[in-house]
């Protein structure tokens, strides 16, 4: 379940991405709105989901398997917090700097996360395709275009 969770977190956040850019030219500040909303919002609960109420499944996927889960919830409700932040500042109509504040925090905490995913990709002996690829290298470009957004906005 984990895995589909991931997948419908990827397409609403490379959506959102897509419609930002769509925008971007005409409406930047709806293009804002979109993009804090879709990668934050949409993706932190989703996120929050897959690494709280499915941990199990999330665990195995990520190969980090461990009878003491607490950083899984740890990290759910992070994701949890930034979500909460990306609904609420688009819904409320937050001003722009509001909106570039939430968008950069989630895309300086997924770099984070990709940084880790790849060094324990480099550093494992068993090389898995999934952590290089989904969880390293689709993370960090996503952190680039959250980033885009957040630049080009301020």
């Amino acid at each position: 379940m984990s895995g589909l969770i991931s997948i419908v977190s990827m397409i609403a956040g490379t959506a959102g991405i897509f419609f930002g850019f769509f925008y971007m030219a005409e409406q930047p500040h709806l293009a804002l709105r979109i993009v804090t909303l879709s990668t934050v919002g949409i993706v932190g609960v989703l996120s929050f989901v897959r690494h709280v109420v499915f941990y199990k499944s999330d665990m195995k996927r990520l190969g980090w398997e461990t009878d003491k889960p607490d950083w899984m919830f740890e990290v759910g409700f992070a994701n949890l917090a930034f979500g909460f932040m990306g609904i609420l500042s688009t819904v409320c109509n937050w001003p722009k700097h509001a909106l570039i504040l939430v968008l950069s925090g989630y895309a300086f905490y997924l770099l984070q996360a990709g940084l880790l995913h790849g060094y324990r990709y480099f550093t494992d002996p068993v090389k898995s395709p999934s952590r290089l690829w989904r969880s390293c290298v689709a993370t960090l470009l996503y952190v680039v275009m959250m980033g885009y957004f957040v630049a080009v906005s301020i």
